[in-house]
C-alpha cells in the first residue's frame, strides 16, 4: 500500500503495485508493457508522477498505522515498520517486515471487500505484488494483512462494523515462487529497453 508515496529513487523503477502488467494472463502483454514503460520514462525524465487518488486510497493511508499496531498487538510483537528496497531496475517500499516474511496491509472500505479475503482467491495483481516484495527483500514468505476499520463516513454516522475488535484482521500468506523471479528476469529487460527508448525521445523534445 505504501507505494503511493514516491521518492526520487523510485522514478523509473518497476514497482510491486504495477508489476503485474509484466505477467499477462492472455497474449504477449506487449501493449500493457509498452504503456507501463512509457509511464516509467516520463517519471524518470521529469522526476514527477501523476498522482491519482480517491477517498478509498486516503482511507487506506489513514488506516495503515492502525493496521500496523493491530498486527503488532494481535499477530506478531516483533514486526517492524517497512522500508525502501531496490534490486536492479525494481524497487518498492514494504508496509512491514518480520523475520521470514514481508507484510502488505490492505484496508478495504466495505465489509464485503474485507470478507473477500476469506471467500475469494487473491487477485493476480496482489500475488504479483507480493512476489515482487519477496524478490526485493529476499524473504521466503509474504502476507496480505487485511484490516477492517470504519470509514470517516461511518464514524460520522455513528456506525460500526458487526465484527469484534479482536477479529478485525484477515491474513493471507503467499510463498516465494522461483518461477516468478525467472519470468521477471526474462521480461524485465524488454520493458527497461522500451523505457530507455522513450527517454531518448523525451531528450530530443526537451533538451537539457
Amino acid at each position: 500500500m505504501t507505494e503511493t508515496a514516491f521518492d526520487i529513487e523510485r522514478f523509473g523503477l518497476v514497482t510491486g503495485s504495477k508489476c503485474s502488467v509484466l505477467f499477462p494472463l492472455k497474449g504477449d502483454g506487449k501493449v500493457g508493457q509498452r504503456t507501463y514503460a512509457k509511464q516509467l520514462a516520463n517519471e524518470m525524465f521529469f522526476n514527477y508522477y501523476d498522482e491519482v487518488g480517491s477517498w478509498e486510497t486516503e482511507h487506506g493511508k489513514f488506516a495503515e498505522e492502525f493496521a500496523f499496531q493491530y498486527y503488532m498487538d494481535h499477530i506478531n510483537r516483533d514486526v517492524k515498520k517497512g522500508s525502501w528496497f531496490k534490486n536492479g531496475e525494481c524497487g518498492g517500499t514494504t508496509d512491514a517486515l518480520a523475520y521470514d516474511r514481508v507484510i502488505d496491509f490492505k484496508c478495504p472500505t466495505t465489509l464485503k471487500g474485507w470478507l473477500d479475503y476469506i471467500h475469494e482467491p487473491l487477485k493476480k495483481e496482489q500475488r504479483d505484488q507480493l512476489q515482487m516484495y519477496m524478490y526485493l527483500t529476499g524473504k521466503p514468505h509474504a502476507e496480505i494483512a487485511a484490516f477492517l476499520l470504519e470509514t470517516d463516513f461511518m464514524s460520522n454516522q455513528g456506525k460500526q462494523y458487526p465484527v469484534p475488535l479482536d477479529k478485525r484482521m484477515i491474513i493471507v500468506q503467499v510463498d516465494k515462487d522461483p518461477g516468478w523471479e525467472k519470468e521477471l528476469n526474462v521480461v524485465l529487460p524488454g520493458v527497461i529497453k522500451m523505457r530507455d527508448e522513450f527517454i531518448e525521445q523525451l531528450k530530443t523534445k526537451f533538451p537539457r
